[in-house]
């Protein structure tokens, strides 16, 4: 009877075992999913002046966290304009980034962002203590936004009212 009972119990830890980690544990929330939604948002709510480009050029600067799922966002459209995705390893004076997302590791200072004309987002405070202009903080597992007013406005931007209900102004670093 013991050898019955042990032989179940290993049945049933081999299971287990062979499960899914789906079935073990809710899923977790993908974060950069929710990242890259805010980053096509961004086109309802901030406006650039008006330059003729064909295409609406959103570039991922640097450590690219979003792997395929940002792709999706090529298949919409901002201001009548196709989105094209590129990713690099830094922006040269030949690209134009309507909005630029410097990946963690990369010192906002440094890559000479400081366009007219191009939103810059990042990763945490520290990024607009560097000058970005929009940084993604995780508080209490919740995705917030941090703008650096002056800095947006002195690239020429505009940001709607709406948006600015919902972020948190902070003082940062802004080439004067």
């Amino acid at each position: 009877m013991k050898i019955i009972h042990l032989f179940c119990v290993l049945c049933c830890l081999m299971c287990l075992l062979c499960l899914p980690p789906s079935y073990a544990e809710s899923p977790p929330i993908d974060e950069y999913k929710i990242k890259a939604g805010y980053l096509f948002n961004f086109t309802k709510f901030i406006t650039w002046s008006e330059e003729s480009f064909e295409t609406f050029n959103i570039c991922i600067v640097g450590n690219d966290p979003f792997g395929e799922s940002i792709d999706p966002i090529e298949q919409r459209t901002a201001f009548n304009l196709p989105i094209k995705l590129f990713r690099l390893t830094a922006i040269s004076k030949e690209q134009h980034c309507h909005i630029a997302y410097i990946g963690t590791g990369v010192n906002a200072k440094s890559t000479g962002l400081h366009n007219k004309n191009m939103l810059t987002v990042g990763e945490e405070a520290a990024f607009i203590a560097q000058g970005g202009m929009i940084a993604f903080v995780k508080r209490q597992d919740k995705i917030k936004l941090q703008i650096n007013l002056k800095c947006l406005q002195k690239s020429g931007l505009k940001i709607s009212a709406k948006l600015l209900e919902v972020v948190e102004i902070v003082e940062g670093y802004c080439n004067d």
